[in-house]
């Protein structure tokens, strides 16, 4: 989207230039018919070294800002990049961030501990098989993030066999608490990990019909509407509505018969010839056809002149 608004910006700007140097012609033409008449060749030398001098001092000067510019830029993303490394630094360095991470050791310790304790005989080493554990861990999150079953089913339980290990491993004293700190750390990602997803884009799918088509449609609801049936007074019985007729607009020429309507009610609304949707041999296009099949309509006021089914 903004790709496209600065590209539609710059198409402006560069049609305005052109536009501002076209008006510029005829007086372009006049100097130039005036240059080449009225002014001698000394004249003409000494205008053209005074405007090569001045082409020269604006291109040093355009070109001693561009880079004052860019040089101040570069300086200013510099030390913004080197105070956000020393905030950063600052930040990782502080009680806070060693208050976290003590409290992280006690889940990532206790798992670490386990893993050493019952996975010595493993072809992989402990420290491998903690790694696919945070890779599964990383997985699961992502995919409940996105609204998978399976993967919210798994992230519960691999929060319950973390809680798990935390327990066998944590000290005799300490182990409810060890635990408690652990469902704890992984409560915090629970609702991350449950909620909708947040970049989920609503799609539509938008259905477009010609004109033709949409007064057709609506000509249809119009017959098939039902009547009021708003019971009559009390002194005369309600009648019974008749049955509303099956109307189709595809049918066969051969059905037609020129005494009567069109097969559905059908007819034109300009010549009130009886019509079908269908198609000839001669025409394989399907139009408004009488029964002769002819689609020129002698009444329509409109060109070209069609039958419109009414």
């Amino acid at each position: 989207m903004l790709a496209t608004r600065l590209t539609d910006a710059a198409l402006r700007v560069l049609a305005t230039t052109a536009s501002a140097w076209e008006a510029t012609t005829p007086l372009r033409q006049r100097a130039a018919t005036t240059w080449r008449t009225r002014t001698s060749p000394a004249q003409r030398a000494g205008q053209i070294t005074a405007t090569a001098l001045a082409a020269v001092l604006v291109a040093s000067l355009t070109i001693t800002l561009v880079t004052t510019a860019l040089r101040l830029a570069a300086a200013a993303v510099a030390d913004l990049a080197r105070g956000c490394a020393q905030a950063a630094a600052y930040l990782w360095h502080s009680d806070t961030a060693d208050g976290i991470r003590d409290v992280l050791q006690v889940p990532l310790g206790a798992v670490a501990a386990w893993l050493r304790q019952n996975a010595a005989g493993l072809p992989a080493t402990p420290g491998q098989v903690g790694g696919a554990a945070l890779v599964l861990a990383l997985v699961l999150f992502v995919a409940a993030r996105r609204g998978s079953t399976a993967a919210r089913a798994g992230w519960a339980l691999l929060g319950a066999a973390a809680c798990a290990a935390t327990w066998q491993t944590g000290p005799g004293s300490g182990r409810t608490a060890a635990a408690a700190i652990t469902a704890g750390v992984w409560l915090l990602f629970a609702p991350a990990a449950y909620a909708g997803r947040w970049w989920k884009t609503e799609r539509r799918t938008r259905l477009l019909l010609s004109p033709a088509v949409e007064e057709a449609l609506a000509q249809l609801a119009a017959v098939h509407t039902r009547p009021d049936t708003t019971p009559a007074p009390a002194s005369q019985p309600a009648a019974r509505p008749a049955p509303l007729p099956r109307l189709s607009p595809l049918k066969n020429l051969a059905a037609l018969k020129a005494p009567s309507l069109a097969a559905g009610g059908f007819r034109c609304r300009h010549c009130d010839q009886p019509l079908a949707w269908a198609a000839t041999e001669d025409d394989p296009e399907r139009t408004w056809r009488t029964p002769d099949g002819t689609t020129t309509c002698p009444g329509a006021p409109t060109t070209p002149a069609l039958h419109h089914a009414l």
